[in-house]
């Protein structure tokens, strides 16, 4: 396809030159282009036009055409000129429109009107659905967060409880005794640093090297042992909900 010319050059020349779209044009570049549509300009002050979007995700702003694209004249536009820009499809109709009865204009009005309340309906609608989005991800992320520090504390009480255990320790000697002190030392830090990041985040996601260290502690333990740790009764599985099997690997 062509190359086009920056929104802003062609503002520069009036309108004359303007780059214009098509709705389907737009939805390509939104869906599969967005860091590129992200940076356009208006086609009336050249000024960011799309920008404002840039921490939207993209099939929100898809459905958000309306907000920034005026279909009569295929200008991208900033928030300032959406509804006050140069548009010479308006011009034609306007003057057409000297040419109409009253009522013939009252008609064209009130469809007018129609149309713009039906767009700033979807505008609303793509927020809505947007923060409903942000919510349920903000929502997931707490409680992987939440299984992680349950598990962390799962595998601390089970150190807790292997070195206590004075009997079978004594019969597996004094270096594994201490290897397996050192482990529930270090077991009891990370669970309370996993439950602390459930409780206050600090992470924009999970705490993967710590809890990647939990896992680490809990191998060894169980091959020190012989032992597992349990979770509501049932052996505790180090593999989470979200995380794929790797070929090959074993459940812990």
């Amino acid at each position: 396809s062509a190359h086009r010319r920056p929104l802003w050059e062609a503002a520069m020349e009036g309108g004359a030159g303007v780059t214009r779209y098509v709705r389907a044009e737009l939805e390509d570049m939104v869906v599969s282009k967005f860091k590129t549509f992200c940076k356009q300009k208006c086609g009336e002050c050249g000024g960011d036009a799309t920008k404002r979007f840039s921490t939207s995700m993209s099939f929100v702003v898809k459905h958000m055409i309306d907000t920034f694209w005026c279909p009569e004249c295929g200008r991208l536009l900033c928030e300032q000129h959406r509804y006050q820009h140069t548009c010479e499809r308006l011009d034609q109709q306007k003057e057409r429109n000297k040419h109409l009865t009253h009522e013939q204009l009252a008609a064209q009005m009130a469809e007018a009107e129609n149309l713009r309340q039906v767009a700033e309906e979807r505008e609303k609608a793509a927020q809505r659905e947007e923060a409903e989005a942000k919510a349920a991800q903000s929502r997931q992320r707490k409680d992987r967060r939440k299984l992680l520090a349950v598990k962390a504390k799962a595998v601390e009480d089970f150190l807790q409880a292997v070195s206590r255990d004075d009997k079978a320790n004594e019969l597996r000697g004094s270096r594994v005794r201490d290897e397996l002190f050192e482990l529930y030392t270090r077991s009891k830090t990370l669970s309370l640093t996993l439950y602390n990041e459930y409780e206050h985040p600090t992470l924009p996601g999970l705490a993967e090297d710590d809890w990647r260290a939990v896992c680490e502690i809990y191998t060894s333990a169980t091959g020190l042992t012989g032992m597992f740790a349990l979770l509501e009764g049932e052996p505790l599985n180090m593999r989470n909900p979200w995380e794929m099997p790797e070929e090959g690997a074993e459940e812990l």
